[in-house]
């Protein structure tokens, strides 16, 4: 398994953002995220859009994959996702998510418009991988080639932060 230094991610979020129709008019970003560590993941990727397109241009939704079993909750983050031009997923884990987070996955990825737009998934990684090991980087990979995205990964070791 190989790992995505933060840094070539950072120079392939750089291209796809550039590439991203919202450019110009503002950028849709779309956050989900497991836990504190996993909030830090992902708000390295949300300071980079800023970076890129400016605050003024950036619109975020964050939400604690926890929190996505709340009706409410779910139904405003699938509302945001189909809008945006980037969905990020911050989880430690590689192998699977709570059931709520499919339903989410499920409720927007048919509405999401086709055409330019990225999901980045930025993943833990396993001490002892086993044949079983990276079913999440698969699905998302998976969900992105179905949503016609741009996909870009990184994995994040044990110590990272």
């Amino acid at each position: 398994m190989t790992r995505t230094s933060v840094t070539k991610l950072n120079g392939k979020l750089d291209k796809l953002v550039a590439g991203l129709p919202g450019v110009g008019y503002g950028l849709t970003v779309a956050l989900v995220y497991e836990d504190p560590l996993t909030w830090k993941w992902a708000k390295n990727i949300f300071d980079r859009a800023e970076k890129l397109v400016g605050a003024s241009a950036l619109r975020a939704t964050w939400w604690k994959l926890g929190d996505l079993g709340h009706p409410g909750v779910l139904a405003g983050a699938v509302s945001q996702a189909m809008r945006a031009d980037l969905v990020v997923v911050a989880h430690r884990g590689t192998e699977g998510m709570p059931l709520p987070f499919y339903v989410w996955v499920n409720s927007w990825l048919p509405h999401h418009p086709a055409g330019r737009s990225g999901l980045v998934a930025l993943l833990g990684t396993v001490e002892q991988p086993n044949t079983e090991s990276g079913r999440l980087r698969k699905y998302l990979r998976a969900v992105a080639r179905q949503g016609h995205m741009e996909f870009l990964l990184a994995e994040h070791g044990p110590l990272d932060s």
